[in-house]
């Protein structure tokens, strides 16, 4: 074990180097000074935080680096997220005194979260977002099709995670009947898991989306095409938000469309926009507990011969039993069976 020393007290702490962020010394536990200020992460583009401040009326928004000791006690994971609860300590610009800079010196637990396995990196966790109440899961009618698989693996990393799923399948209006998504959905209603019908572009069943997110924060994820930014601009409006322009400014015009953002609701609340993604891996799951979280097969397997059982070989399954029985929907169950190919033993 690597140590550093505390000053003025000269207590030994030990460190660890964070993968994700080389140069900075990461502490699970350390002095933070008596001047830094708590904020919240508002936008995350690499090594630049955009962090907010309450200052009371109104917000202050403090441009940021991660650089230096960190206190964090996250493991394995991404050090700052947007919705993350940090502690800064604001710096002068040498180029101009009237702007402030700040430093990101200490990052707080994470009390709900979403996170994804790292591309490449089975052992390493990328947080998307954290402290927040709702996942919607944006899918839509055609243009692109749903994919119930991805669905089912957004599903897990909420629970996971201790946010809610809600599903919100938008184009509508390229349907002839909501029926038949009804019908094809309508497992998801059977787990508890609330589906919100709606048109981003002609704003049918936009109520149902502002009573859903009013007074909560709520990430909006899924794969590009689905129209996330028709329904964000739906929402907030076409105006150009204030944390658009200094996020942009921070990353200094690289890509911009890749970062995740939280934006303030007219109405109250906030959403954390996300950029579309193709894949996703689940993080914090092996092959022994995936099961738990396919609550459609909760009633079967208390029956099952063996505990643990993967409901794949194991003699006297009650989920194969119910699959060949027709009780166990059979595309639920090849979901299963795709993301237990991908885990570890």
């Amino acid at each position: 074990m690597k140590y550093i020393d505390e000053k003025p007290l000269g207590k030994r702490i030990p460190f660890r180097q964070s993968r994700a962020y080389n140069k900075k010394l990461v502490t699970k536990e350390g002095n933070v000074a008596d001047n830094a200020e708590t904020a919240v992460a508002v936008s995350v583009i690499g090594n630049s935080v955009l962090a907010e401040l309450d200052n009371g009326s109104e917000h202050q928004y403090i441009e940021c680096t991660v650089s230096g000791r960190v206190v964090s006690s996250h493991k394995k994971s991404t050090l700052v997220a947007v919705g993350d609860v940090i502690q800064i300590i604001r710096e002068n610009s040498s180029d101009d005194p009237d702007s402030q800079k700040g430093r990101v010196v200490s990052v707080k637990q994470r009390f709900t979260k979403f996170s994804r396995s790292a591309v490449g990196k089975t052992n390493s966790e990328h947080v998307i977002a954290s402290n927040f109440d709702i996942l919607l899961i944006l899918a839509s009618t055609f243009q692109p099709s749903y994919n119930k698989r991805f669905i089912d693996r957004l599903i897990i990393a909420a629970e996971i995670g201790g946010v809610k799923p809600v599903i919100g399948l938008n184009k509508m209006d390229l349907a002839e009947s909501q029926e038949f998504f009804e019908s094809d959905l309508y497992l998801y209603s059977k787990i508890k898991v609330p589906i919100i019908y709606f048109s981003a572009l002609e704003g049918t069943g936009i109520d149902k989306i502002i009573e859903l997110t009013k007074d909560k924060q709520t990430l909006f994820f899924g794969p590009s095409g689905v129209g996330k930014s028709t329904l964000v601009n739906r929402l907030i409006g076409d105006s150009v938000q204030r944390i658009n322009e200094i996020s942009e400014r921070t990353n200094k015009g690289q890509h911009t469309t890749s970062f995740v953002k939280m934006l303030n609701l007219p109405y109250g609340g906030r959403i954390i926009d996300s950029p579309g993604v193709r894949e996703f891996a689940v993080w914090d799951v092996d092959k022994l507990n995936l099961a738990m979280h396919y609550h459609d097969f909760d009633d079967y397997y208390p029956n099952c011969k063996y505990h643990p059982c993967t409901h794949t070989h194991e003699p006297d399954c009650a989920v194969i039993k119910g699959l060949e029985e027709g009780t166990v929907d059979p595309e639920r169950y090849e979901s299963y069976l795709n993301i237990l190919d991908t885990l570890e033993e």
